[in-house]
């Protein structure tokens, strides 16, 4: 009897502990909420800077890229048929980018999916060192490749970001 006593204040005292943690962890969880800043802000907030303000702003991140690492989530497209379309168009070539099988060494990572049930490939493109999606976009494989989609709308957001200001044109 005296065994069971002990065990059962072991287990009381266990889930007392579990409750007052857990309640901790919201209160910490409810004062972030109250700042009214969402994750992707407290993520920002996290970023060291380097004293200038295009360590966080995604266009000056994507127009200094150079190295993207290409990951496929599906196995409707393979990682290396994105890559291929990726370096046989001129423009990737000019704008000097290039393709790594290491994610380590990459400055952008591109992660592609498919929606479940549809002809649907939504990408988003991740500045290794901030974790800021500075490209993202979604192509549909109908008359067409998925691949060829989604390297041609990579390019065109890379070439909008790499464009001076004063050269860009009004349509």
């Amino acid at each position: 009897m005296a065994r069971l006593k002990s065990n059962l204040a072991s287990v009381t005292l266990g889930l007392l502990l579990i409750i007052v943690l857990n309640v901790g962890l919201n209160r910490s969880a409810r004062a972030m909420d109250t700042t009214g800043q969402n994750e992707s802000r407290l993520i920002l907030a996290t970023v060291p800077q380097a004293g200038t303000e295009s360590t966080i702003d995604p266009v000056a991140i994507l127009a200094s890229a150079r190295i993207i690492y290409v990951c496929s989530r599906t196995a409707f497209v393979k990682s290396e048929v994105i890559e291929s379309e990726l370096l046989k168009r001129a423009e990737f070539q000019q704008a000097g980018l290039l393709v790594t099988k290491d994610p380590k060494a990459a400055d952008l990572v591109m992660e592609v999916r498919r929606s479940n049930f549809t002809t649907e490939y939504p990408y988003v493109v991740v500045d290794t060192r901030t974790r800021l999606v500075v490209a993202s976009g979604k192509v549909n494989s109908l008359f067409g490749t998925a691949a060829e989609k989604i390297a041609s709308g990579f390019m065109k957001q890379v070439q909008k970001a790499r464009t001076p200001a004063g050269a860009k044109s009004t349509k």
